[in-house]
């Protein structure tokens, strides 16, 4: 029998990105945890974070929003996608 190889996720557009839930961010790519951290948000493990946005994230630690969305599409990019074969 023929395995169908899975699709690779793609990294998401900033605009993308900017209107995700923080947890599902971190739920989908866990090194992103470090971006929050070296701003020092309080973002992961916070209780609001299911209800916010990345851009919300950003507004609410005064962070320039283009600048905090290239720094976690950085390390999206770079993330690699397990090989289940």
């Amino acid at each position: 029998m023929e395995q169908i190889p899975l699709p690779t996720p793609k990294a998401p557009t900033p605009e993308a990105l900017g209107e995700m839930i923080i947890t599902d961010v971190l739920e989908r790519w866990p090194n992103t945890a470090d971006v929050f951290q070296n701003h020092a948000m309080a973002c992961v493990g916070c209780a609001v974070a299911p209800f916010y946005t990345i851009n919300d994230a950003a507004l609410v630690y005064r962070l320039p929003v283009d600048d905090f969305l290239a720094e976690l599409l950085a390390v999206i990019q770079t993330t690699r996608v397990p090989n289940y074969e």
